[in-house]
């Protein structure tokens, strides 16, 4: 590759970035080996520190074409820095009714991003821990990333 190609690539991501200034929060963790297992509870600490803005709160997945059913529940578990505790179950629609994957994606890989909370506010600053189960009867799923985004709203 030629160092001009290069460069414009760079300063493409770069830009692209920039302009993500409502993203506050935007991590994936990988269950091992594409495999997420009733087991395999992932946790994402999220720093807060804007009390005055109102969040929208996005739960993301990537999964492979594998994947037996058309929908995923979890369990989403939010700790705030005071301790309390918020607990829902979520339903994920992967697949529409004709077979076809809700998500985007090329090749085997769909990707996948649900608004959980909308205009949430955050009361107290500091790290809020956002653990997400999969809680399907199956014990193993072809889910290769689970993410958590979180960023400012504008009403």
């Amino acid at each position: 590759m030629s160092f001009p190609f290069i460069l414009t690539v760079v300063v493409l991501l770069l830009h692209c970035h920039s302009c993500d200034t409502d993203m506050v929060y935007d991590q994936f963790r990988q269950p091992d080996q594409g495999v997420w297992t009733w087991n395999d509870a992932l946790e994402f600490e999220a720093d807060i520190q804007d009390t005055l803005s109102l969040h929208n709160i996005y739960l993301q997945v990537r999964h492979t074409t594998e994947y037996p059913m058309s929908n995923l529940y979890m369990f989403v578990h939010i700790k705030s820095p005071t301790g309390q505790h918020l607990s829902d179950t979520v339903n994920m629609t992967l697949a529409a009714p004709d077979g076809r994957w809700t998500g985007k994606g090329n090749g085997n890989i769909r990707e996948l991003m649900l608004l959980y909370r909308k205009q949430t506010l955050f009361r107290v600053p500091g790290t809020y821990i956002i653990t997400l189960e999969q809680a399907m009867r199956s014990e193993e799923l072809p889910v290769t990333d689970v993410g958590v985004r979180i960023e400012r709203s504008n009403p």
